[in-house]
């Protein structure tokens, strides 16, 4: 298990802003955060050294600040509904990714936190929309480019 990394508001603040855009200049950043541009490359290259940002477009390790727990969670629920579980998909941080799909279940959501009772917690809110089923995420496997054809 990797160690916890420390992210500050202004890590946490340039971690956004590369997620937004990767390719923002690091005095760009600076300016944005309010810090100078070596300022931002030392805090980047820290990060970078802890594990925290594995690539670009930036992805970042959620392990290392501290969200060591993934979930799938899938939620029934009518069609009434469906404005009001985005938008509570939308008020939820911990909610990663969303996706609506085919067959009995409505929705299949990713859900990144630090503690199980975060993850309940979400489950709890989710619940007052529907039936939800619940699949922890024990590894997880690098994506694959889209095949573009040759």
């Amino acid at each position: 298990m990797k160690p916890k990394y420390e992210a500050d508001r202004l890590d946490r603040r340039i971690l956004m802003l590369l997620q937004q855009n990767a390719r923002l200049s690091n005095t760009e950043i600076g300016k944005r955060v309010g810090l100078s541009q070596p300022a931002v490359t030392a805090r980047i290259q820290k990060m970078e050294q802890a594990g925290v940002i594995t690539g670009y477009a930036a992805r970042i390790d959620p392990g290392p600040l501290g969200m060591e727990i993934s979930a799938y969670i899938r939620l029934r629920t009518t069609h009434e509904h469906i404005k009001r579980c985005l938008t509570l998909f939308d008020a939820i941080p911990a909610i990663t990714q969303a996706d609506r799909i085919t067959g009995e279940d409505c929705f299949i959501v990713r859900v990144t936190v630090p503690t199980m009772n975060e993850l309940e917690a979400v489950i709890d809110q989710l619940a007052t929309l529907g039936a939800v089923t619940t699949s922890i995420v024990l590894a997880s496997y690098p994506g694959k480019p889209l095949p573009l054809g040759s």
